[in-house]
């Protein structure tokens, strides 16, 4: 995986996180549910091979990337077992004919 796709992985989770920190701290609580749910669906979404990349970026220091990789395994897990709770957070998807 390039640099830059590093970059986009860690990019969108830590921007996605912090809008749904700032719609939570103004009291939006269904945006702040809808971003989580998507950071939640494009995670269980992941290859074996950007988990592991996203664990390499994201890794507190203190931490073996083989240890931040299973946190990630294990959140994508309990994510696929919660989906049904989840997901109705997501927005409805439009067919492409509707404006």
């Amino acid at each position: 995986m390039s640099k830059r796709a590093d970059a986009s992985i860690i990019k969108y989770h830590l921007l996605q996180a912090l809008a749904a920190s700032i719609a939570e701290i103004e009291g939006d609580e269904a945006q702040s549910r809808r971003l989580h749910a998507e950071v939640r669906l494009r995670l269980i979404n992941m290859s074996d091979e950007e988990l592991w990349e996203l664990a390499r970026v994201a890794k507190p220091p203190e931490q073996t990337i083989e240890a931040s990789y299973m946190k990630f395994k294990e959140a994508v897990e309990e994510h696929r077992a919660t989906a049904s709770e989840w997901m109705k957070d997501l927005p409805a998807k439009r067919d492409i004919g509707q404006g």
